[in-house]
């Protein structure tokens, strides 16, 4: 009785594909961003910080969005796209995936690294700036995965029939900030924004192709029968 109880709590919060898009994106996940780095440990790592990127201050502040404001985004944005019904659920991740698979392709085929700033200070935000650098090692970069999450919810907003208007509202000013921050925290450079957005709209594409095809063959089968 109890196992019931828990399951209809659950099937309330997403429903069944929603729990299995959220769990397909997360295992990806880990797999591109931790599973590439058993490859890349000991291969040479290029430097693409251009004279853009040498132009562009570091600005601490930028922490408040690089973490909370993002990771809120993610957290919030991908909720609502497993609430979607099957088909817009699966348009959403499918892209999402193919996107970070993509990533992993960049990985380690061009694995990079840069210079982060110098940071000083005993305050809150300085703190969180180098504990950011801490935990985050400076590779992996290209593209930048934070663009890439951010990017993929801006570009699918319009998808979302259950979405309340405030988000859909304040998807892109929220978006280009993450993406924004990414430069100004040192964490990523122009260029890692650039293919991120690339790669997002690889995914797009081929999301919609497989699912082009799907409801064309869908027609097929129902016509034979």
């Amino acid at each position: 009785m109890e196992t019931v109880k828990k399951k209809n709590i659950m099937l309330k919060i997403l429903p069944i594909h929603g729990w299995i898009a959220i769990f397909s994106m997360i295992v990806v996940n880990m797999m591109v961003y931790n599973g590439s780095r058993i490859f890349t440990r000991t291969m040479d790592h290029h430097n693409l910080t251009s004279a853009i990127d040498n132009s562009i201050p570091f600005i601490k502040e930028f922490v408040v969005v690089y973490i909370p404001i993002a990771y809120f985004q993610w957290v919030y944005g991908f909720y609502l796209a497993a609430r979607e019904n099957k088909t817009i659920c699966a348009r959403i991740f499918a892209a999402e995936i193919c996107a970070k698979l993509l990533c992993l392709v960049c990985f380690l085929v061009i694995p990079t690294t840069m210079l982060r700033a110098n940071v000083y200070g005993g305050d809150f935000l300085s703190r969180s700036v180098y504990l950011v650098y801490r935990l985050d090692a400076a590779d992996n970069l290209f593209p930048s995965i934070h663009c890439l999450e951010s990017y993929v919810l801006l570009r699918t907003v319009l998808w979302l029939e259950k979405a309340p208007k405030w988000y859909k509202f304040f998807t892109a000013p929220v978006s280009i900030l993450v993406m924004m921050s990414t430069v100004f925290m040192k964490q990523h450079v122009v260029v890692d924004i650039i293919a991120a957005i690339v790669v997002v709209e690889i995914g797009i594409l081929v999301a919609k192709i497989i699912y082009r095809r799907k409801n064309k063959n869908a027609v097929l089968e129902t016509k034979k029968e």
